[in-house]
Parts: structure tokens; C-alpha cells; sequence
């Protein structure tokens, strides 16, 4: 008795059909391997998905108390903006929003009169641009050269160098405050520089004043 044939389609992919046999074997013999590697996938999706909503929430919540605190701030409403920078703090410390709270936390220091040069140490540790540290460097020299403490204006701002956008600006504090400590002949040079390399007037016609 002739044995059937078993009937083959002419578009059949064999060597397809078999890889497809071969991965079913494999799914079949590591069930508990694939299912365990389905699961991880699954769980590492959802702890993104999860962590990109939080930070989202976070933004958005704490982007809205900074904007009440420059409102308060705008309508000099100073102890409610205080309020809400030490909330922004506590709330979402990992913020970037802390960085804009704190600012406003200077300027109301700086409109009271009470303003500190350690008070600008909890900003400069968050930002991270080098030029506005040079900027707040400066400032923190200043703040010094106002209560007097020369000595300390020229240790602040002594790594201030033309590699910043404030050079010239920090090199007149330099000069004033190298004037007040009677040292004239250093001033005298510091303000040459100022001249020198200002490429605005108005610090020009404030080194040839001390000259």
C-alpha cells in the first residue's frame, strides 16, 4: 500500500517554520526563566513611567510656588515669600526651583538690609555655571568690602580671573579696596589694569578718577 504524501503549501517558508518550532521549544523548556525576564521588563517600564509622572508632579508643584513667591516678592510682601521659600525648601529640595527660591531669599535680604556674605554660600552650592559663581563671588567680596573686612574681600574674589565675564568689575572692588587698605601703589596698578582692559566707559572713567 502506497504511504500518503504529506501535502506541502508551494509558499512555505521551511527554514522560517522551523526557527518558529525552535523558539516555541526554548519559550516551553525556560517557562519560568522567560516568564521571570517578562515580569522584570514589565516592572522596569512601570518604575520609569512612575519616576517620569513624580518628577512631573514635582516640577509643575513647585514651579507654581515659586511663582507666588516672585509675586509676593513683586508686591514686597516679604514675610509671605519668606513662608513660601522655606515650603519650596522642605517640600522639594530636589527641586530646581530651590535655585530661584533661594535668589529671592537673597534680594529680600538685600531689600531688608540684613543681607550676609554666608547667606549667599546655600545658593552658589546649587548652582552649577561656573560664571554665575563668579558673579556671586564677587557680590560675597563686596558684601565684605561694605562691612569692612578688607582682608576678606581680596581672599574672595582672588580666583577671579579674566576667564570670567565680572574680571573687570571685581578687579576695580580689588583696586577700592586695596585703596582703603592704604596699599595705594597696588591700587594704583590694579586700576591701570581696569583702564587697560575695560571695553566699557563707565569702568574706564571710574580707574582714571584713581589714577
Amino acid at each position: 500500500m502506497e504511504k500518503k504524501k504529506v501535502p506541502l503549501e508551494k509558499d512555505v517558508d521551511i527554514e522560517f517554520e522551523y526557527k518558529v518550532y525552535m523558539v516555541y521549544d526554548f519559550l516551553k523548556k525556560n517557562k519560568i526563566f522567560v516568564f521571570t525576564g517578562v515580569l522584570l521588563v514589565v516592572l522596569l517600564i512601570s518604575a520609569f513611567f512612575y519616576y517620569k509622572h513624580q518628577k512631573e508632579e514635582m516640577l509643575n508643584s513647585s514651579s507654581l510656588i515659586a511663582y507666588n513667591i516672585h509675586k509676593a516678592f513683586s508686591e514686597k510682601k516679604y514675610d509671605e515669600a519668606l513662608k513660601l521659600i522655606e515650603k519650596l525648601k522642605i517640600e522639594y529640595p530636589d527641586s530646581p526651583f530651590v535655585k530661584v527660591g533661594l535668589a529671592y531669599y537673597l534680594l529680600i535680604k538685600k531689600e531688608k538690609d540684613e543681607i550676609k556674605p554666608d547667606d549667599l554660600n546655600q545658593l552658589q552650592v546649587r548652582v552649577k555655571s561656573v560664571q554665575l559663581n563668579g558673579g556671586l563671588t564677587e557680590f560675597k567680596g563686596y558684601l565684605y568690602y561694605k562691612n569692612k573686612e578688607y582682608g576678606k574681600t581680596l581672599g574672595t574674589i582672588k580666583n577671579i580671573d579674566q576667564r570670567f565675564y565680572n574680571y573687570v568689575s571685581t578687579l576695580t572692588l580689588k583696586g577700592f579696596t586695596l585703596k582703603k587698605m592704604g596699599r595705594d601703589s597696588e591700587a594704583l596698578e590694579v586700576f591701570k589694569q581696569v583702564e587697560e582692559l575695560s571695553p566699557y566707559e563707565y569702568f574706564k572713567l571710574i580707574a582714571k578718577e584713581n589714577l
